[in-house]
C-alpha cells in the first residue's frame, strides 16, 4: 500500500514543524541550565575572600544570592542573559562565559570592600571543585 503524495507532504511538512519546535525546546533548556547553581568567584591580584553565588536561571532572568565565603549573610541580585553572546549583564558590568565551569566579571571586585582604597579588580567565576583550581590559568589565558 503506498500513501498519496499529498499525505507525505503533509506528513514531511508537520515533522519539519515538530523539529523546529523540539529543536526550541532544546535551545530553552540548555540557556535554562547555562548560569543555575553555585559558583565560586576568585579576585585575580587580590586577596580577598571568595564570591559565593548561588544562581537560580529563569528564562533570561537570574537572580543570585551572593556571600562572601567568611560571612552567613548574603544579599541577593538580579542580572539578565545576554541574547547574542554567553553571558549576562548585571548592573553596569558584563559577565562573560568562557567554558562551561568559567564566566568573568571584569572590575567586579572594587576597593568598597577597601575602604575606597586601590583598584577595582576582575572576579573569575568558577562551578565549585576542580574548576576552581584553574580560576587563574582561565583568567590569564582570558586576559591576554
Amino acid at each position: 500500500m503506498s500513501e498519496s503524495p499529498t499525505f507525505i507532504c503533509h506528513f514531511a511538512r508537520r515533522a519539519k514543524w515538530h523539529m523546529k519546535k523540539v529543536k526550541r525546546r532544546m535551545t530553552t533548556q540548555l540557556l535554562d541550565t547555562r548560569f543555575s547553581g553555585r559558583w565560586i568567584g576568585e579576585t585575580q591580584g587580590c586577596e580577598m575572600p571568595a564570591h559565593v553565588w548561588e544562581i537560580a536561571q529563569h528564562g533570561t532572568l537570574l537572580v543570585i544570592n551572593t556571600r562572601w565565603e567568611n560571612e552567613t549573610s548574603a544579599s541577593r541580585m538580579n542580572a539578565r542573559v545576554l541574547a547574542d553572546e554567553p553571558g549576562f549583564t548585571i548592573g553596569d558590568y558584563r559577565a562573560t562565559l568562557v567554558d562551561p565551569q568559567h564566566f568573568i566579571i571584569p572590575e567586579w571586585d572594587t576597593n568598597d570592600t577597601r575602604g575606597g582604597e586601590g583598584l577595582a579588580y576582575d572576579v573569575v567565576f568558577s562551578r565549585p571543585g576542580i574548576a576552581e583550581l584553574t580560576a587563574g590559568a582561565v583568567w590569564r589565558r582570558w586576559h591576554g
